[in-house]
This record gives structure tokens, C-alpha cells and sequence, in this order.
């Protein structure tokens, strides 16, 4: 239980997400599904707990809930100083408190899993034992999508560059998920920084037969359709728009959005068909029938978090 530099002492808690789990809860089990995808989402159901002095408890006193889960930490729902919410951001990325947050995403994924699905009287009918489906993403015995050794070599080399630090890969490939994770343990070690914002990783909305914390690493599952990456490798569903003018960049390319306002970027699009020689990239054949399509503009760092599918 860290002491912020204001003196609060505070702790984390998933105590009260714990017991609506082995309940059953309709609406906890909703939100979970839709809104914790990895352990790096758990702040949505982790309470912050706050100590105080209490005659007979050992210090640091007798624990409470403080009406806050994690997610309210840096946001107007949190009545913390400046100072504290950097404190407590920097504590949250130690080793030691990663470890913990997969532990219990973990413990909540057994308990949702094991525990009957309780639907409310009014709900009944419409939702039942048949909607129910398991809340893991991980090693969910899905069948590994092949790639050519070409296109996983390209990849390997890719992620090797200062200009991809997020990769987008909606694939389900064991392979490339390892390399991946490794690289990103490696630049989390390097930088300081927690495994996510050193190198951040999408994967496909279907989940992953591999789980990649047991590598120690951390991917985000999006909820509906995929994100965008510094390197993004377009699976066949994603649409392409291939009529943008001469001022376009290769992620809106790379981008099929409805709203035209909306921006995104990518500094490397990796795909399995040719849209030919485009203005904004240059053009790599990699093995028979994919193409890397690199962006000859100056780099910019993808928003990962405004990409399709994102939940923050």
C-alpha cells in the first residue's frame, strides 16, 4: 500500500468486481466482457482503497473502499493532486504491481468462467445460458492462422525500427505473437516504461489461442473490429480505400471510416494483395503474394487509442 506525497495511503482491490463475479452478476459480467479485455484493462473493476488509523489494526490501519476504481485515477472524478496521480501511475507500472494486476484479472476470468450466469427476471427471455460465451481472449483453443515464413521474417524485422512502436495484428499466430511480446519486454526494459506504452500491441477481436501474459506480456483484444498501428497487417476483411488523392497518407489507405474527418496513420501497411504504386509509400514485394507498403512521409507516432475497436 504506497503513501502518496500528499501522506494518503492507497491500495487496489478487486474484492467487490471478486464476489459479482462467483455471483454470476448479469450486468458485471456485460461489463467485463465489453470493457476488460486483458489485464491492462483492469482498472475498469479494480477499487482503489484508502487506510485509515484504527485502534487494535496494525498499521497501515483498517482498509476502506473509496468510492473510485482505478479508471477514475487522472480523470474529474478523482479529487488527487497532480503530484499524487504521477506517484501512483509510476507505482502502477513497477514489476511487482503488473504482476499482481495479471494475477487477479486472471482470478476474476476463473470465477466468471466457473460461476453460473444469474439473469434478471425481466431480462429472461431475451438473454439466457445460450447467449453466455467464455470472457477469456486468450488461449481460447482457436485455430492458428498460417502466414508465410516471408511475411513473419518481414515482421520480425520490422518491429526491430524507432519508427514502429505499436503494431496492430489481428491475426491469430503464435509465431509472430512470441516475437512480438519479446520485443515488447525488451523496450520496457530498456525505457522504463510500462509494456504498453513501450511497445504497444493490438490483436484481433476473436481473442488468441496463445496468452501472451504468460510470457509476461500485454495485448490489447479489441471489442469490435481491429486498430491501427505503426505497423498495421491488414487482415482480408479490412476494406481499403485505393482512390485518395495526392495528398493522402498511407493510413488513409489503411483506414475505411465512414466519417472523412476522422484521421488515422500507419508508417507500414503489410498486406496479402497489391494495390500497385501509390504516391505516399514505397512498394516491397515480400514472398509471392504480399506487399509492405512503407510511408515516405516523415514519421509520425499512430494514436493507437482513437483506432476502430479501441475501448478505452
Amino acid at each position: 500500500m504506497p503513501q502518496l506525497p500528499s501522506g494518503l495511503l492507497v491500495g487496489l482491490s478487486i474484492d467487490p468486481a471478486l464476489e459479482k463475479a462467483k455471483e454470476g452478476n448479469f450486468f458485471f459480467r456485460t461489463l467485463f466482457k465489453m470493457k476488460v479485455r486483458s489485464a491492462e484493462d483492469i482498472a475498469e473493476v479494480t477499487s482503489i482503497v484508502y487506510s485509515r488509523p484504527k485502534e487494535g489494526v496494525p498499521y497501515p490501519g483498517e482498509a476502506y473502499l473509496s468510492g473510485m476504481t482505478m479508471s477514475a485515477i487522472g480523470t474529474d472524478r478523482c479529487d488527487w493532486s497532480k503530484g499524487d496521480v504521477a506517484f501512483f501511475q509510476e507505482w502502477l507500472a513497477t514489476e511487482q504491481t503488473q504482476v499482481w494486476m495479471r494475477e487477479r484479472y486472471n482470478e476474476l476470468v476463473e470465477a466468471l468462467e466457473t460461476s453460473k450466469l444469474d439473469v434478471p427476471e425481466n431480462l429472461k427471455g431475451i438473454f439466457g445460458a445460450d447467449d453466455d460465451f467464455p470472457v477469456t481472449p486468450f488461449a481460447n483453443g482457436r485455430a492458428e492462422e498460417e502466414l508465410p515464413d516471408s511475411v513473419i521474417n518481414t515482421i520480425g524485422d520490422l518491429i526491430k525500427r524507432d519508427n514502429v512502436q505499436s503494431v496492430s495484428f489481428p491475426f491469430n499466430n503464435t509465431r509472430v505473437w512470441r516475437l512480438l511480446v519479446n520485443e515488447q519486454l525488451q523496450r520496457a526494459k530498456l525505457t522504463g516504461f510500462s509494456k504498453q506504452k513501450a511497445f504497444t500491441l493490438s490483436g484481433p477481436e476473436g481473442g488468441l489461442a496463445c496468452d501472451p501474459a504468460a510470457w509476461g506480456g500485454v495485448v490489447h483484444i479489441p471489442y469490435e473490429g481491429c486498430c491501427m498501428g505503426d505497423l498495421f497487417v491488414k487482415p482480408s476483411w479490412r476494406n481499403l480505400h485505393k482512390d485518395h488523392g495526392e495528398n493522402a497518407t498511407l493510413g488513409d489507405y489503411a483506414t475505411y471510416w465512414a466519417d472523412p474527418k476522422i484521421g488515422q496513420s500507419c508508417h507500414y501497411l503489410l498486406l496479402g494483395e497489391d494495390m500497385g504504386e501509390i504516391g505516399c509509400a514505397d512498394r516491397h514485394v515480400v514472398g509471392e503474394s504480399w506487399f509492405l507498403y512503407e510511408s515516405n512521409r516523415p514519421y509520425i507516432k499512430t494514436d493507437v487509442a482513437s483506432g476502430l475497436g479501441y475501448r478505452e
